[in-house]
Parts: C-alpha cells; sequence; structure tokens
C-alpha cells in the first residue's frame, strides 16, 4: 500500500482540485481523503506537490526506427514518464516509415517494455509518398490484437474504416 499525503489532488473527472490524501492498493486508488491513516503502508509526503492522472501527449517522435541518434523508444518513454505522461502517441515519420506491419510490431514491442504506454500512429499511403495506400486493414488487425475491442467498439471500427476508404476521412481512436 502506498498512502500518499498532503498533495494538491487534481481530477478533471471529479472536478477536484484541493489539498487532501490518496491511498493506493497496487495500480488502484482504495480512498481519498483528509487525514488518512494505513498501517504498514509507504507514505510519501506530497506537501507542494501536484497528484494527477497522468498526462498523454498525443503527438511525439520518438526517431525510431531509423534516427535513434536523436532519440528511441526507451528514452523518450523514460522522459515522458519522468514529465508525468503515461501515454504517448508516436507520429509515423521513423525509417521506415510506419506503413508495414514489420514496423509497427517492432515499435509495438519496444514500446511494450517502457512502462508506459506507447501507442504507434501508421502513414495513410506507402513511404508517406502520397502514392499508393497502405493495408489499413492488416495494420487495424495488428492493432486489434494488441487492444482487444467490445462487439459495439469493434462496430464502430468496421464503420470508419468504411467511411476512410469511401470518403478519405482519416479517424483517429
Amino acid at each position: 500500500m502506498l498512502l500518499i499525503k498532503n498533495g494538491r489532488v487534481i481530477d478533471p473527472v471529479t472536478h477536484t482540485d484541493e489539498v487532501m490524501d490518496v491511498l493506493i492498493d497496487g495500480n488502484h486508488i482504495v480512498k481519498t481523503g483528509y487525514d488518512l491513516e494505513a498501517e504498514g503502508a509507504e507514505v510519501i509526503d506530497a506537501d507542494g506537490l501536484v497528484v494527477a492522472p497522468g498526462l498523454v501527449d498525443t503527438h511525439v517522435h520518438f526517431r525510431d526506427p531509423g534516427f535513434t541518434y536523436k532519440e528511441d523508444i526507451e528514452t523518450g518513454a523514460a522522459a515522458a514518464a519522468r514529465g508525468g505522461f503515461t501515454m504517448v502517441v508516436c507520429m509515423a515519420n521513423t525509417k521506415p516509415v510506419v506503413d508495414n506491419l514489420e514496423t509497427l510490431k517492432y515499435i509495438q514491442d519496444k514500446g511494450a517494455k517502457t512502462g508506459i504506454h506507447v501507442v504507434q500512429t501508421a502513414t495513410v499511403t506507402k513511404g508517406l509518398a502520397g502514392k499508393e495506400l497502405v493495408d489499413m486493414d492488416s495494420l487495424a488487425a495488428q492493432v486489434q490484437q494488441d487492444l482487444p475491442m467490445t462487439e459495439s467498439q469493434s462496430w464502430m471500427r468496421s464503420f470508419f474504416l468504411r467511411l476512410w476508404r469511401r470518403q478519405g476521412i482519416l479517424i483517429f481512436r
């Protein structure tokens, strides 16, 4: 158990913005309140600090594969985590670009080892050339395999993929 005491708790979902305590068991918040006690819990005094849900960065360039001399998935994810980001969305302009299963799987596998959620976008056209469409069905199947969907989510995915094919509209989930 972990007890975070005296932190400024900010939660946009519950409209909370006040100094209070948070009790965590494993990966779950058990209780929030004032002057909480928990026998045997590790205590962190967060006086003067903010306690908030993890942040999401929807536009990162980890440059992996191909440009790892600039940054790679591990260093980018470590920097993101240090800044409070628990999820990042990587852009597809790597080398090779993310327009095939092999490159997508490479990034997903490396991202899964980082401790944060690393989500990868894909290009719409092969090689970012604007000429030939990628095999979006196979890429979507890989993403669906990694992120199981409910029946209604699967229906929505199918609908949006059809819309994209017919209208050229790009939908992000």
